[in-house]
């Protein structure tokens, strides 16, 4: 399912209210045409490899070969996950095939 590229970005964290930490993934899948949320995603961590792996639903039933956010983890476990675009607005994520993003 995953192959060794490099990362593309390290995982966006926020504190809430209460104080617990929580890991912000990306909302919209890696090649910009699918809401996670909507299609569904499948997060996996790997704290050996020190990532996690994002991939949309849709993109994996395509068999698209940009279907998942590599993200490089940080610090201790979060509490829970949240998915938002806003943080990862900025970021050129690392695509196996050279495409632009919608």
């Amino acid at each position: 399912m995953f192959d060794d590229r490099p990362p593309d970005t390290p995982v966006r964290y926020r504190t809430s209210n209460v104080g617990e930490r929580i890991a912000i993934l990306p909302a919209t899948c890696k090649v910009g045409t699918h809401s996670l949320a909507r299609v569904g995603y499948r997060a996996q961590a790997s704290e050996q490899e020190g990532v996690v792996r994002v991939s949309c639903n849709a993109c994996n039933e395509n068999i698209d070969v940009d279907h998942f956010w590599s993200l490089t983890l940080t610090g201790a476990a979060p509490a829970r996950v949240e998915l938002d675009d806003s943080p990862y607005a900025g970021v050129v994520p690392v695509m196996v095939e050279p495409r632009s993003r919608s």
